[in-house]
């Protein structure tokens, strides 16, 4: 009989902390600035990794040419309230471009290869400098300095700064954040994991 109920009692138990461990489960959203510091300056290098929470994800400029994409110094621009984020040097306004005939000119790869095999999920971003008749377009590629297939239609002003969800987020190890009217600028970038 005693044996019976400490059977049961471990079997109560168990039940109970695993319950438990599993309504701690909870996701985590991390978000990751792509200019935590508010600078106005050259970064000085077409990559920059950014560290939140103990996660990295990191950032590189490209021109977007025939043959192999060519790297592009990034910029960190602020410049007021919707001119914050990660651009290019020497491009008009430091800011992401594109082609008269609206091809990309040049993009900003986010390599999120180290949280997607961490289990992150829900991918996000924000992307700043985005005036009425701007627009931008998000792109995912397996490979490295390759622009890839564009995810989703075209998102215009009233996504200034707003976070939006990545389409296809998961398949892709590179998004990239490329300007579809005029120019634009990335501002941040989010994920949940457990």
């Amino acid at each position: 009989m005693k044996s019976k109920l400490m059977h049961i009692f471990s079997v109560v138990i168990a039940a109970f902390c695993s319950s438990l461990m599993a309504s701690s489960a909870s996701a985590v959203l991390v978000t990751w600035s792509l200019n935590p510091d508010n600078l106005n300056q050259e970064v000085g290098s077409s990559s920059q990794t950014f560290t939140q929470a103990g996660y990295q994800i990191t950032a590189r400029g490209y021109d977007n040419v025939s043959g192999p994409d060519t790297s592009h110094s990034l910029f960190y621009k602020s410049g007021g309230a919707s001119e914050f984020g990660l651009g290019l040097s020497g491009t008009a306004d430091n800011e992401l471009q594109v082609n008269h005939d609206g091809s990309v000119q040049n993009y900003i790869q986010l390599d999120l290869r180290s949280i997607l095999s961490q289990g992150f999920t829900n991918g996000m971003v924000s992307v700043g400098s985005v005036q009425p008749g701007e627009s931008f377009r998000i792109f995912g590629s397996n490979t490295q300095g390759s622009l890839g297939t564009q995810l989703g239609g075209t998102y215009g002003s009233s996504f200034d700064g707003q976070f939006i969800s990545v389409p296809s987020f998961g398949s892709y190890g590179f998004i990239s954040i490329a300007a579809a009217v005029n120019d634009v600028l990335p501002v941040a970038f989010s994920a949940n994991v457990q």
